[in-house]
């Protein structure tokens, strides 16, 4: 699709999301750091994870209505990930031979597990989890429109149902490997049902949905911070009820409950309703958005990763202070994102009509190798 055709409201949400994701993978401290920092993780981890889910909504509301997609989208998605794959084993490359790789910690046992996981099967051995749930729920929208498209709205929000209970039942709460692939599919429902039965905009529901959004985000920002720090936990519990009973199994259930079962999937649907009908138009931040996709795989590729923290920039230490910690960790997170999505647009501005044909004359190659013409068969 065209940049210019891009939905800039959309496109802004995937740009906001993504520098929270590059921030939880790159962060000096955790929700256990005292003070403002752990809360400070919590509000860009619950905007993170609520703005993911929202990504598998826009999936469902682009292509809910579709009878199904290109082969061409889940191979040029193999394509994009074999270009991040190569650059970023080119990078470490010339980082070694010029002396500028440092983590000279790295066995050759981690290099070849990082061969095989990033190289030989990067989509299907969930290191990019977001990414495979995505391919597998692209392989089964075949399935899953034609029959969401003949339901009615109650039959629609009974089916959301159903899928909620199977991914946080059967698979969230059971730790089942597919947990991520039922993610998807709940929230490609719920981006399906607006688009199919209530693909209305008005001010009054932008409005209703930035009140909704601001109160489920701040509980939702304080029920991940006291699920995962247990010091926080016992203060609330000694003030509540007077007695520490913050390593209860159900005070963790309940938390646990509260933080991905209900306020995280409400701030999910209430930040798309907020983009949803807040819509504008830029090129530049289509332009940006445009290499979000890649500014994942480069950020979370052990080579490059490792090659880009060998130009040994300032650490931010949770030891300096509050401060100074905040200032260095977003500086660097905006670096981050920087280079990665620059990377990403030689790809676009440049290399786009290369690739593009190396992809189509590898998939005419495919197809005239292994499979029969209908004059054949």
């Amino acid at each position: 699709m065209p940049l210019q055709k891009r939905n800039s409201n959309f496109e802004l949400l995937r740009i906001l999301t993504m520098f929270c994701v590059v921030a939880n993978h790159s962060c000096a401290f955790q929700f256990s750091t005292p003070g403002f920092l752990g809360q400070f993780y919590s509000m860009y981890y619950a905007f993170g994870l609520a703005g993911l889910n929202s990504f598998f909504m826009m999936s469902g509301y682009f292509m809910g209505n579709r009878p199904s997609i290109s082969k061409m989208k889940i191979i040029s998605i193999f394509v994009q990930v074999l270009y991040c794959q190569l650059l970023s084993l080119l990078v470490f490359i010339i980082f070694k031979l010029t002396g500028l790789y440092s983590h000279e910690g790295t066995t050759t046992l981690q290099l070849f597990g990082i061969a095989v996981r990033f190289y030989v099967v990067p989509l299907t051995s969930d290191i990019y989890w977001y990414i495979t749930a995505y391919v597998i729920l692209l392989a089964l929208i075949p399935v899953i429109n034609p029959f969401i498209q003949k339901l009615n709205a109650k039959g629609f929000i009974i089916l959301i149902l159903i899928a909620g209970i199977l991914w946080y039942g059967f698979s969230f709460v059971f730790h089942y490997r597919y947990a991520h692939i039922q993610r998807a599919v709940f929230f490609y429902l719920l981006g399906a049902y607006i688009r199919l039965h209530a693909d209305t905009k008005s001010l009054r529901r932008f409005i209703i949905a930035i009140v909704m959004f601001a109160v489920c985000y701040a509980i939702s920002v304080q029920a991940f911070y006291l699920f995962q720090n247990e010091d926080a936990r016992r203060e609330l519990c000694l003030k509540l009820v007077h007695k520490d009973i913050s390593q209860s199994y159900y005070v963790d259930m309940l938390l646990h409950f509260l933080s991905y079962v209900v306020f995280s999937p409400l701030c999910s649907i209430l930040i798309f309703e907020i983009f949803r009908n807040f819509t504008f138009s830029s090129s530049i931040i289509n332009t940006i958005s445009a290499t979000t996709f890649s500014i994942y795989l480069l950020h979370c590729q052990p080579l490059f990763n490792s090659s880009f923290h060998s130009l040994k920039l300032p650490n931010a230490k949770v030891e300096d202070g509050t401060a100074k910690c905040l200032a260095l960790s977003l500086a660097f997170w905006l670096l981050t994102f920087a280079v990665c999505s620059a990377v990403d647009l030689i790809r676009l501005k440049v290399l786009k009509n290369q690739i593009n044909a190396f992809t189509e004359n590898t998939v005419s190659w495919i197809k005239r190798k292994f499979y029969l013409s209908q004059n054949e068969a």
